[in-house]
């Protein structure tokens, strides 16, 4: 059982080790389809262990290139507005050790309602849900190998110069079966608290640089209902963006961040970029 744990823990970061992108912006769209490109790169040489310290990998650098696609729809329901979307994510992942891997990863669905949905203020509270459809091959890292239901809420503030949002999401992440060492054990991966924030100044009416936060704890995992010792995982990413409004229907943002503390999670730089079109 101890070969099993430690094992399992080491796949644990093999199956973050994909391209960073979530989009955590909660401020909605007007009425109508959009459609969003999300590319990313990510790259870590070190990683975080279960004390918080930053190890080597044994091998190489690993890195990670991905591209999501991401139909989103905006409707009325009176006088606020709702969203559902379906994220449809591509990875190509060249591990520290092993060979490099390519294909679709795991498929994200969602939805929003916003509750205060104040337009004329600027301020905005939205409930939300995501599902994780695991779709991507986790034995080649380009998926999770299980399904995640994320419920969260989030708030937002528009003001002519200047924009904050936060958002906070329990991702429940489901058990599953995994062959280890020839033997098929059910595997269930620690439930997490995410909490997000971003700050951005309109430096003019098409340009916002600004600064994001991306964060998460985790519980200890477990295997065969006993709990995996020291599993749980933390993150801590914080890094500028800027925000480009190059057309009324058509906006860019790009990201960089660095993951500066957490446990058993990779001491990575994420850089994360999305594209939407407005139809």
């Amino acid at each position: 059982m101890k070969v099993l744990l430690t094992i399992l823990i080491g796949a644990l970061l093999v199956g973050t080790a994909m391209a960073e992108y979530v989009d955590f912006d909660n401020v909605p769209y007007s009425p109508g389809f959009y459609l969003q490109g999300y590319p990313a790169y990510s790259t870590a040489s070190k990683a975080y262990d279960s004390n918080g310290d930053a190890q080597e990998y044994s091998g190489d650098s690993w890195s990670a290139m991905g591209f999501g696609l991401r139909p989103a729809y905006y409707g009325m329901m009176g006088e606020n507005r709702w969203m559902v979307s379906a994220w449809v994510p591509f990875n190509s992942v060249s591990p520290s050790v092993g060979d490099s891997e390519a294909g679709i990863g795991d498929i994200q669905m969602s939805a929003a309602y916003w509750l205060i949905d104040d337009h004329k203020q600027g301020t905005y509270f939205s409930f939300w849900f995501w599902a994780d459809l695991p779709v991507g091959d986790d034995t080649k890292g380009l998926g999770t190998g299980q399904a995640n239901l994320r419920p969260g809420v989030a708030w937002a503030m528009d003001k002519p110069q200047y924009r904050v949002q936060a958002s906070v999401y329990y991702n429940l992440r489901m058990k599953y079966t995994e062959s280890i060492m020839s033997t098929d054990v059910d595997v269930k991966y620690g439930n997490e608290l995410w909490a997000n924030f971003n700050w951005g100044y309109y430096a003019s009416p098409t340009f916002t640089p600004g600064v994001e936060v991306q964060t998460g704890w985790g519980q200890d995992g477990k295997i065969m209902n006993v709990s995996i010792p020291d599993s749980k995982s933390q993150w801590f990413r914080t890094g500028p963006y800027f925000e480009y409004q190059v057309q009324p229907n058509f906006g860019l943002k790009v990201a960089g961040l660095y993951n500066v503390m957490g446990k058993n999670s990779n001491q990575s730089f994420d850089i994360q970029a999305r594209a939407t079109w407005g139809f």
